[in-house]
Formats: C-alpha cells, sequence, structure tokens
C-alpha cells in the first residue's frame, strides 16, 4: 500500500512539474503563429507610399512598413496600423518596440547588409521579436528596404 501511495504522489508531482512547462510551450507555438504571411494583395493595399521595408521568412513577407503605415495578418485577418515618425524609424533601426494591434514588435538586424543599387535596395538578416500578452518568441529572418 506504501508502494501505490509513493508511485501515485510521484505521478502527480511528476505532471504538475511539467504542466506550467506544457502551457508554457503551447503559449509560445500560438504567439510564433500568431503572424501569418501576407497576400500580394496585402502588400498592395496600402495607401502610403515611399520605401518599402519587409521582414521575410523563407520568401514570405510577415511584417510590411510602407511609410509610416505597419502592416501584418493573423488569425484575425489584415492590420493596418499608423506608426509616428519615431515609431518607424525605431522600427527600421532597431531601436525600441512598436505596438500594432495588440503585438509588441521590435526587428534586430545582424551581420552585413546586401545592398544592390540597381534597384536601390538593401538587406540583411534579423531577428524579429512578437511579444503578445506576455508570451514572447522569435523569427529569424530577412530585413530589406527597397525605395
Amino acid at each position: 500500500m506504501l508502494s501505490f501511495r509513493v508511485v501515485m504522489f510521484t505521478a502527480v508531482v511528476a505532471a504538475a512539474a511539467w504542466t506550467p512547462v506544457r502551457a508554457h510551450a503551447e503559449s509560445r507555438a500560438q504567439a510564433s503563429a500568431a503572424l501569418l504571411p501576407l497576400s500580394d494583395q496585402d502588400e498592395w493595399s496600402t495607401q502610403e507610399t515611399g520605401c518599402t521595408s519587409t521582414f521575410a521568412v523563407g520568401g514570405h513577407d510577415y511584417l510590411q512598413l510602407v511609410g509610416t503605415e505597419l502592416l501584418l495578418r493573423d488569425q484575425q485577418g489584415l492590420h493596418s496600423c499608423r506608426l509616428t515618425t519615431v515609431a518607424t524609424e525605431d522600427l527600421e533601426i532597431g531601436r525600441g518596440t512598436v505596438s500594432c494591434s495588440g503585438y509588441r514588435l521590435r526587428i534586430r538586424s545582424s551581420g552585413k547588409a546586401t545592398s544592390n543599387p540597381a534597384s536601390d535596395s538593401s538587406s540583411r538578416r534579423a531577428v524579429l521579436t512578437i511579444d503578445r500578452a506576455g508570451v514572447a518568441t522569435s523569427m529569424r529572418g530577412i530585413w530589406g528596404v527597397a525605395c
């Protein structure tokens, strides 16, 4: 009888120990799956003009910034957020975090930029940090700009 209690106690403690980790892992997976790739129609929907910056992973754009308009897509649809000029600069150079539709976003570039003078564009490796409701995750990709 004592060994049965020890086994049951061990099972309960083990389940309790794994539950928060599992819940946190599910929350992290939900946060990373929160952003969906933008469609061509999404990207053409902006009313802004000027240089266009995009965060891309595997050939799919997840963020687009044109002027001060930031576009992103999630399960609820396309979101368009107007940023201040300062917030736009903060996002572009990785100086700070911006908020859009309940997401807090930050892009940190790394490595040497690849430039193409003929198309007036450049790109570099970057990490997009996405925080929603206190659950943060990151995506590695390319932050590019074309004018």
